[in-house]
């Protein structure tokens, strides 16, 4: 999964993008902010969590791909979180990683081992939605099928849902397949990946 079409990702954001971006970024935070102080209730925050966990579950979406890949002995040469400027730069794991300004999406470079197959490309797809999978059952397993979907008012059961079910979402969403298009041409999401992996990717790409 060696992903130097998205290269993209590490540009400067276009005046124009920041003021788009900014905009956008402000009214929704608005009308999300007035619908929770609007008779406020502790339970209108779930939504604002929900979101909010996807900044911690994106880095630990890239890492689940990071970490299998030296797992099965590639060599990782970066994790990059986020899009536009880069503001941090940190060794994770002996693995470089670099946090941008707008933490929306991330990718991971790898580059094989000398006995590449198809099948541990497929795994290296996986591990980012997996481990997504894998927090939100643990969740569950701990917590059980009633707390999951009880209404309350208590502040740490609402994020602790909220994280829950935005690692569910965010494993579903990346396992449903889907070609993203850039400049440089068609990179997979990890659901598509994977049926590439397994399957062969189509000879017209």
């Amino acid at each position: 999964m060696h992903l130097d079409q998205r290269k993209y990702d590490e540009d400067p954001l276009k005046p124009a993008e920041i003021i788009a971006i900014g905009l956008f970024l402000f009214a929704f935070i608005l009308m999300l902010a007035m619908d929770i102080f609007t008779h406020y209730q502790p339970r209108k925050l779930g939504a604002f969590l929900f979101i909010l966990s996807w900044i911690p579950l994106l880095f630990i979406h890239e890492l689940g791909h990071a970490l299998m890949a030296k797992l099965l002995g590639w060599n990782v040469t970066k994790i990059n979180i986020g899009i536009g400027y880069q503001i941090i730069e940190r060794t994770i794991f002996g693995i470089p990683m670099v946090i941008r300004a707008i933490p929306l999406e991330g990718f991971v470079k790898t580059s094989p081992n000398q006995h590449y197959s198809r099948f541990e490309n497929a795994w290296i797809y996986f591990a980012g939605p997996g481990v997504e999978l894998v927090i939100f059952f643990a969740l569950l397993a701990v917590n059980g099928h009633d707390w999951m979907f009880t209404v309350t008012d208590d502040y740490q059961t609402i994020a602790l849902q909220a994280f829950a079910f935005a690692a569910l979402a965010g494993a579903v969403i990346n396992l449903i397949p889907i070609a993203i298009m850039t400049e440089k041409g068609t990179t997979p999401n990890d659901g598509l990946g994977i049926l590439w992996c397994l399957l062969g990717k189509p000879s017209s790409d």
